[in-house]
């Protein structure tokens, strides 16, 4: 069974509409901000105090970005990077209540056995889908989706438009994240280093491979029927795919070196972070907007198990997801005879 919380929107729309009409009260955002719904955002944002939070939405409207304090957390700066989308939020009323309805309304029972059939064709045959929270904010972070604390997350702000064409695509990818992380935590405490490299990319990969119907540079999208990188930015992918190749050699680079005890925890760690998660295109200043909504975890998990499943089928996917050494194995011969 999925569940829908949307329950802290409205009343923050009224705080915002309250805030342009000079009567904003203090105590009512504190009472929203305590809302269980941002209860949960504080906390997969590790941040104990709400209280600048307080400062800052009774100013939004007439503070300085330059003049937003910093969080004393990890998360230092995510008032002033969600400044731009609060803005709009609040010069834009009528919008997000017209979009927050149409949310409300598009979540049917229809919908919800629709994100159903794709996750499941994503998971280990008769893997059971346990109850999911959907959970959705104004939200006070920067992710438009995620997982945390068995609950998946959206933001109402992240609609660019007043489409919601790609919502189910969303659910599903992050319904998805939710399924796989029960069903690998039995046996991933277990993997080697090595094991372990290859093992993170099916997270993202598969979530696109069987949810947003993704088209790689090897693995084909799987629904004739539905739009192909369904919910995904089409530059980001098109531009990833296209440096198959050069991720590949990275791959096979670093699997030999880890091999070799040239390369840590720590190493593979910071690897991931500085090439895998990029979110910069190769001609981009990091002080740049970044150009790429996905990575190339995602590029290249869904090529690297998505061709498995292609050519093999579910059974044997999932065994290589339960052995990712064989992954490997079984994706060499795939690329051998493209």
């Amino acid at each position: 069974m999925i569940e829908s919380c949307m329950s802290s929107i409205k009343p923050m729309l009224g705080f915002l509409r309250d805030l342009k009409n000079d009567k904003a009260d203090e105590q009512m955002l504190r009472e929203i901000l305590n809302h269980p719904d941002y209860d949960f955002e504080f906390r997969r944002y590790e941040i104990e105090s709400k209280e600048p939070f307080i400062k800052y939405f009774m100013q939004l409207s007439t503070i300085n970005e330059t003049d937003i304090p910093e969080i004393d957390t990890k998360r230092k700066t995510i008032l002033r990077d969600k400044h731009k989308k609060w803005l709009s939020a609040y010069e834009n009323l009528e919008h997000y209540e017209m979009l927050y309805d149409k949310i409300k309304s598009s979540i049917t029972d229809d919908t919800l056995e629709g994100i159903n059939a794709r996750v499941k064709r994503g998971l280990p045959g008769n893997t059971a889908i346990d109850d999911v929270r959907i959970i959705s904010t104004m939200s006070i972070g920067p992710s438009f989706g995620y997982v945390f604390d068995g609950a998946l997350h959206f933001d109402l702000m992240g609609f660019e438009d007043d489409s919601l064409d790609t919502l189910p695509s969303l659910i599903a990818h992050e319904t998805h994240h939710l399924a796989m992380w029960k069903y690998v935590s039995a046996f991933i405490e277990n993997l080697t280093l090595e094991e372990r490299y290859i093992f993170q990319f099916t997270g993202e990969g598969l979530a696109i491979k069987f949810c947003n119907n993704a088209q790689g540079a090897i693995s084909k999208a799987i629904d004739a029927d539905c739009p192909i990188n369904e919910g995904l930015d089409a530059f980001s992918i098109a531009y990833l795919n296209e440096r198959f190749d050069e991720d590949f050699e990275v791959f096979e680079d670093t699997l030999d070196s880890i091999r070799a005890g040239k390369m840590d925890k720590d190493t593979v760690f910071k690897q991931f972070e500085e090439y895998w998660w990029n979110p910069y295109t190769d001609e981009q200043s990091r002080d740049e907007e970044p150009l790429l909504k996905q990575s190339r975890m995602y590029t290249f998990g869904n090529d690297l198990f998505g061709a498995i499943y292609d050519a093999h089928g579910n059974e044997k996917l999932f065994e290589c997801v339960r052995n990712p050494l064989q992954a490997v194995e079984y994706f060499k011969q795939i690329i051998e005879k493209r």
